[in-house]
């Protein structure tokens, strides 16, 4: 069980480290985005050095293999491993073994992984993102704004213990790795 429960955590760290931003900058001809816009591999960063064509392509990417991932895990194994290896598939994201522990925000990974837990939840999740991204119009406050959200809407649609302890870190690594959006807005 336990030697189980490893190697499917690690089998998650490994997917979501799949820096999959960095790949198609690479692709199109950038050796690392890393060393434009705001620095990082994830669908917002991609979309001001690409396009925003590319902005839904990765972000699709990323939601698409921690969605199919744990969507897969459901079926065979127990919610302990399920939610074990989403949370590792998320670390992955954000310290991408690939790139020497640099990864994305998270924002993408993370909706693919509740949309397997609980799709309601990133349907809610969807709306807030919208109505905070238009009244202040700068996509990583409108994340922060929907992961401290995030714990309430979960707490508020699911009885599921485990959802909620998952929707609690989640909030916090989101905000952690926005940590920068947040001291340059108040500024």
């Amino acid at each position: 069980m336990i030697a189980l429960l490893l190697l499917l955590s690690l089998l998650a760290y490994v997917i979501g480290g799949i820096p999959t931003g960095y790949l198609i900058a690479r692709m199109r001809g950038i050796v690392d985005i890393r060393n434009y816009g705001s620095g990082n591999i994830g669908a917002t960063n991609a979309a001001r050095v690409l396009g925003w064509p590319y902005f839904v392509l990765i972000f699709f990417l990323d939601a698409g293999k921690a969605f199919l991932f744990v969507f897969v895990l459901k079926a065979y194994f127990d919610p302990i491993q399920c939610y074990g290896a989403a949370t590792c598939l998320l670390l992955g994201n954000i310290f991408s073994p690939f790139l020497q522990g640099r990864g994305g925000k998270g924002v993408a990974t993370l909706s693919g992984l509740l949309a397997a837990l609980h799709p309601f939840v990133v349907m809610l999740m969807l709306c807030i993102w919208v109505l905070v991204l238009l009244l202040i119009r700068i996509v990583g406050i409108a994340s922060v704004g929907t992961a401290l959200c995030l714990p309430l809407l979960v707490y508020s649609v699911s009885d599921n213990y485990m959802l909620f302890c998952f929707s609690l870190f989640s909030a916090f690594m989101i905000i952690w790795t926005h940590r920068y959006n947040i001291r340059a807005f108040l500024e």
